[in-house]
């Protein structure tokens, strides 16, 4: 099972190295954030995750990824 950043990422075709280098992440969090779905990050990691996402869809909120 993997997580919606996951499938965010799949759906809009981009690499998962590129998050994994654009967010500067250490690869144990890239690893929680893309392959556990239960997991809920801390509010700065949501931030930076959300602001990576909008440079590539202007629409995407942090609910499309996490229950807040």
């Amino acid at each position: 099972m993997k997580s919606k950043l996951h499938s965010w990422i799949q759906k809009n075709k981009l690499d998962l190295q590129w998050f994994s280098n654009v967010s500067g992440f250490p690869a144990y969090r890239v690893e929680k954030l893309l392959n556990d779905p239960f997991y809920k990050p801390d509010g700065t990691t949501m931030r930076i995750v959300l602001s990576i996402v909008k440079k590539k869809d202007d629409s995407a909120k942090l609910s499309d990824f996490w229950d807040v």
